[in-house]
């Protein structure tokens, strides 16, 4: 073998030992970068994973802290704006009496509704809240263009001059009572700080007449509210054909202003028989 042909093979095997080095370099680098990519890539996921965890979490859990002797204003709070498009039930009349809100609310619907609360936010001079309370109307059940009476207790004086919001709540109700009660009331007496009222039920329906109620609306020589009140049979379950008494007596300031009552009777089963619009004024 001469030596430029060994010398050309050395040359030859030393060019395939430095692709062959390059070779791997490049796959090495390309490695490197992949790597390098995917690095990248997890830890940008955990971060965007704890922004999107640290963004929810303070949106449920966030709180507010005010001290003990101060107040938050209703322009603290963000507020969100829309129509309300749901009717309501009309309530017809409103009054606040110092700790109690007395009124009267009228079905405006074309079926009967139960289940009336009936719920107040009275506000002081600034616009804080400074008491609120609720209560179900005085009767089960009403019917179409019917009304009935509610008194709100706020366990808290207030002026006279408060300002207060009242909303509504019912349901639909699923069977329209008959009309199988029939009211008989009689001569009503009054003293300085009492009203009292008495009269009987009788149950003309074919069934038994479960807690069988009597509520009324007492209006002032204006026809608003004074004051409501309701009160049971004595029993208040009333067999086919039977009647029972009732007395409604409660205290009130000035007696002498009130001047016409609107009356009803219901039962679980059976509502008034009257040929006139219910609660008209007797």
């Amino acid at each position: 073998m001469s030596n430029d042909t060994g010398d050309a093979r050395l040359k030859e095997l030393f060019n395939s030992v430095l692709h062959l080095n390059k070779t791997r370099i490049g796959m090495q680098n390309s490695m490197f970068s992949s790597l390098l990519i995917m690095i990248f890539f997890f830890t940008s996921v955990a971060a965007l994973g704890l922004f999107f965890t640290t963004i929810s979490i303070n949106s449920i859990y966030a709180q507010m802290e005010i001290p003990s002797d101060k107040n938050i204003t209703s322009s603290i709070f963000n507020r969100t704006l829309g129509e309300d498009t749901e009717p309501k039930p009309d309530i017809l009349y409103s009054s606040l009496k110092s700790d109690t809100i007395v009124g009267e609310v009228r079905n405006n619907f074309t079926y009967p509704i139960e289940s009336v609360l009936i719920t107040a936010s009275v506000y002081d001079k600034n616009g804080v809240i400074a008491a609120t309370g609720d209560t179900y109307i005085s009767d089960y059940q009403l019917k179409p263009g019917m009304k009935s009476g509610f008194d709100i207790n706020l366990e808290k004086q207030l002026p006279s001059n408060s300002k207060y919001t009242l909303t509504t709540r019912f349901e639909k109700s699923d069977v329209d009572k008959p009309e199988a009660l029939q009211l008989s009331v009689g001569k009503n007496s009054k003293d300085s700080k009492s009203f009292r009222v008495i009269g009987e039920v009788l149950n003309q329906g074919q069934d038994t007449a479960n807690s069988v109620r009597v509520s009324g609306i007492f209006y002032d020589k204006n026809h608003k509210v004074l004051d409501v009140d309701y009160t049971y049979t004595n029993p208040d379950i009333i067999s086919p054909n039977k009647k029972a008494p009732f007395e409604m007596s409660f205290y009130t300031n000035n007696p002498a202003k009130i001047k016409t009552i609107a009356i009803n009777a219901q039962s679980d089963e059976y509502s008034l028989m009257t040929n006139i619009t219910q609660n008209e004024t007797k």
